[in-house]
């Protein structure tokens, strides 16, 4: 930014004196003289003045002036922005909890990728399978009928997976469950000892009405339960037990180990993170207030690039990082590259993550060095040739600066410093 120079004050006029003679000539040749001198002066004094005042007003005006760079008027977005530090990795670690009896038989190592179908881990010698979902498979599924999200949830894995499923009720439509499998049989009478026959209990019809996300265990489904436990050389028992299947909302990578081959199944047995590579930054309250899911971001990259990203998530559960300040908790905001591959041979990172705070989309901007400060206030832009235009000032950000005024227009050269 340049400031215009003050006003040169013009000079001063030049006077002369005249000094007494002896003789009455001497003083008439010294009065010719004084008279023609104080005439040169006169003149002279004049001649200064108006050069003066020609300095003078050419000072209020802006000099022409041999610029040492220019630049140019450009439209395009400009955006303030905040930038809090990021933390490139796998994201957050996720404890996976062996349930029921038995004993681990087999772990996948650190580092695996296991995705839908495959094995997580072995209990007695039988594999515990992935499914992708939002909600476990909390009971046993054995009874034709079978309303419920969890059955929806064991129809979309196998039918993902290509196994026939057959077609489901559509929402609204009555279902009814199986009669519970066999109460007791009355004891048969014997010779010794009288009985006396209770009158066996009715079965319980249970009518279900299928709801949205939800599923029936129709036989079709049934066979294709048997179909993949085969697969996977189960018992084809057609039945689902708790415990049978690990339900995750996506594939895991294995990030650590937490037990050992022969431990009890009902523990925690492995750390597993997301399989994408992600982008963790821990912000205040306030500066995760401003942050949505889909907001964009710009990255700094270690190679000195900058890369975009988007956000994918914005915590709700304060916490304080390591060796942080404790009354000062953090929001975790997590997001990912655009363009992941810019990373594929980065494993972990620290970066710079920055946020818009502010964007005008379409203005006029100018580097900040392009601003002339006017005595009188304000700012204004030079031509090449010196002339001065006035502008306003908008955002401020990067080294440029947002500007608009008459006269000024899209790809004018100005001078800047440089």
């Amino acid at each position: 930014m340049r400031m215009i120079p003050r006003s040169v004050p013009a000079g001063s006029a030049i006077s002369a004196a005249s000094r007494p003679s002896r003789s009455r000539s001497r003083r008439r040749l010294v009065g010719v003289v004084c008279v023609i001198a104080a005439l040169s002066v006169l003149g002279l004094g004049l001649g200064f003045a108006r050069w003066a005042g020609r300095a003078a007003a050419a000072d209020q005006r802006a000099e022409p002036v041999t610029p040492t760079a220019t630049t140019t008027v450009t439209r395009g977005d400009i955006s303030t922005a905040r930038t809090i530090s990021g933390t490139l990795g796998y994201g957050a670690t996720r404890v996976i909890t062996g349930s029921g009896n038995g004993v681990i038989t087999w772990l996948p190592a650190a580092g695996t990728t296991i995705t839908r179908g495959q094995r997580v881990y072995a209990v007695n010698d039988q594999a515990v399978p992935l499914f992708y979902g939002r909600i476990p498979l909390f009971r046993d599924l054995d009874t034709r009928g079978t309303v419920g999200r969890d059955v929806r949830m064991v129809f979309n894995n196998l039918r993902a997976l290509g196994y026939a499923v057959g077609g489901q009720p559509s929402p609204g439509t009555a279902v009814t469950t199986d009669a519970p499998a066999g109460a007791p049989s009355p004891a048969a009478p014997t010779d010794k000892v009288p009985t006396i026959t209770q009158p066996h209990p009715p079965s319980k019809v249970i009518t279900r009405t299928v709801h949205d996300g939800e599923a029936v265990l129709t036989a079709a489904l049934i066979t294709a339960i048997k179909a993949w436990q085969r697969h996977l050389e189960l018992p084809a028992s057609g039945e689902l037990t708790v415990g049978s299947v690990l339900v995750l909302p996506a594939a895991v990578r294995v990030s650590a180990l937490s037990a050992q081959v022969g431990a009890p199944a009902s523990g925690e047995l492995l750390s597993a993170t997301s399989t994408s590579k992600v982008i963790t930054a821990l912000a205040d309250q306030s500066e995760a207030a401003a942050v949505d899911n889909g907001d964009h971001a710009t990255v700094a990259l270690s190679d000195g690039t900058t890369a975009p990203a988007t956000v994918t998530s914005v915590g709700t559960a304060l916490q304080t990082p390591d060796g942080g300040d404790p009354s000062n908790p953090k929001l975790t905001i997590t997001l990912v590259l655009d363009q992941p591959s810019k990373l594929k041979l980065v494993d972990s990172a620290d970066l710079q993550v920055s946020f818009a705070a502010q964007t005008h989309k379409q203005v006029l901007t100018v580097p900040i060095s392009a601003l002339l400060a006017l005595q009188e206030g304000g700012y204004a832009l030079q031509t090449p040739a010196g002339a001065l235009i006035a502008v306003k000032t908008g955002i401020f950000a990067d080294g440029q600066v947002e500007v608009s005024g008459t006269g000024v227009d899209e790809g004018m050269t100005v001078v800047t410093t440089s």
